[in-house]
């Protein structure tokens, strides 16, 4: 199963335009902001999973 690819998310968010995005768990994804192109992007650190950023 080690073709399967991760469906595991990281939240980060852009400081200078306050968006919060959902990524997947991958580090060749990129660093800059995809809406603004802002560096780096801050990553919500304990928040992990689908659901995580959106349930109480």
């Amino acid at each position: 199963m080690t073709d399967v690819p991760s469906l595991a998310l990281r939240y980060v968010a852009c400081d200078a335009c306050d968006t919060v995005f959902a990524l997947p768990d991958d580090p060749d994804e990129p660093t800059a902001c995809g809406r603004c192109g802002a560096r780096p992007l801050r990553e919500l650190s304990g928040v992990r999973g689908p659901d995580a950023y959106f349930a109480p």
